[in-house]
C-alpha cells in the first residue's frame, strides 16, 4: 500500500514539474524572433518580450510572475508590476499551497547571447509581513 502510494505521489510529482517546465512561465504569445530586441529568457531558452507570466523556479512552479504588466522595456532595463506567487511547499511542494503578492518588477543587466541580448537579474519588490521585501534572482542563461 504505501508502494502504492509512492508511486502515484512520484507520479503527480512528475506531472506537476513537467507540465510546469511547459506551461509555467512559456508565454508563447509573448515570444520574439527578433533579435535585436532585449528579451528575458525562458526556462526553454526561448525568447520573451514583456511576458505576462514568467516562472522563475524553472520547472518547480514555485515561484512565479503572474499578470506582469510593463511600464519600460529596453536597453536601459525593464519595469512592470503585477503578482509574485510563490508555492509556500506547505505541507509539501506538490500541495501547490501558493500565496500571491502584490510586486513591482525591476529587470536589468543585458547580456549579448548569440540569438540577442537578454536580461540578466529581475528584482522583485513585495510587501510581506507589513514590511517590504526585495529579492533578486538570476535569469537564464545562468553563470557557469
Amino acid at each position: 500500500m504505501i508502494s502504492t502510494l509512492r508511486k502515484t505521489a512520484a507520479l503527480l510529482v512528475g506531472l506537476f514539474v513537467f507540465s510546469g517546465s511547459l506551461v509555467g512561465g512559456v508565454d508563447v504569445a509573448n515570444a520574439t524572433t527578433d533579435a535585436h530586441q532585449v528579451a528575458m529568457l525562458g526556462c526553454l531558452s526561448q525568447r520573451l518580450v514583456r511576458p505576462s507570466t514568467y516562472s522563475l523556479g524553472c520547472g518547480s512552479g514555485t515561484y512565479v510572475i503572474t499578470n506582469a504588466h510593463w511600464v519600460n522595456w529596453g536597453n536601459d532595463g525593464a519595469r512592470g508590476t503585477g503578482n509574485y506567487v510563490v508555492n509556500t511547499c506547505s505541507p509539501t511542494c506538490a500541495a501547490d499551497n501558493n500565496v500571491s503578492y502584490s510586486a513591482s518588477f525591476v529587470v536589468r543587466n543585458i547580456k549579448a547571447t548569440a540569438n540577442g541580448p537578454v536580461y540578466k537579474v529581475i528584482t522583485i519588490r513585495y510587501l510581506h509581513a507589513g514590511k517590504y521585501t526585495k529579492i533578486s534572482w538570476a535569469l537564464p542563461p545562468f553563470p557557469t
